[in-house]
């Protein structure tokens, strides 16, 4: 695996929650006002525009919340040096083996699911709320981690820790 700079993974995680987070709140603030413009006044006892906008309203707040502090989770995260033989924790770059293919993981608090690029390679954020964040918390290099099957007739997951840093 090429070298990675965790500091830039890190820097490029929160850039892109920072951004993410101004358009949520951009949401919350127009949903916010359309539930109180003019137009979206009852008209009747049975009409539900208000409590319908009111409801978009609520919820694009409550996922501004949410960003905000996936943005401060993020920002507090220290970064930490793995050594070899280093348990995986929190801040690790995990290179992982499923099935011959090569994974490369960043651990962080929150912001899971995003794709960063670095060095020709592709790092997926993963938090350790996820079952497979936390089935590699503890694990060393060498290590396997089993995933349980997430349907029906598939079959487990067995990854390989490659390495960890």
């Amino acid at each position: 695996m090429p070298d990675l700079d965790k500091k830039a993974l890190w820097e490029a995680l929160k850039s892109r929650l920072e951004s993410e987070l101004a358009k949520a709140q951009k949401r919350a603030r127009d949903a916010a006002e359309g539930a109180t413009h003019e137009e979206n006044r009852a008209e009747g006892d049975k009409d539900m525009r208000a409590t319908e906008a009111s409801y978009v309203a609520r919820g694009q707040a409550g996922r501004a919340s949410e960003m905000q502090e996936a943005v401060v989770r993020v920002g507090a995260l220290e970064l930490l040096d793995f050594e070899a033989g280093a348990r995986i924790a929190m801040s690790a770059v995990v290179e992982l083996d499923l099935d011959g293919k090569r994974l490369c993981y960043f651990l962080v608090p929150a912001g899971g699911g995003e794709k960063l690029q670095q060095a020709g390679l592709e790092v997926q954020t993963l938090t350790t709320q996820s079952p497979l964040g936390r089935a590699l918390l503890g694990l060393h290099e060498g290590d396997d981690c089993e995933l349980p099957p997430r349907q029906a007739g598939e079959r487990a997951r067995v990854y390989e820790v490659v390495k960890v840093r």
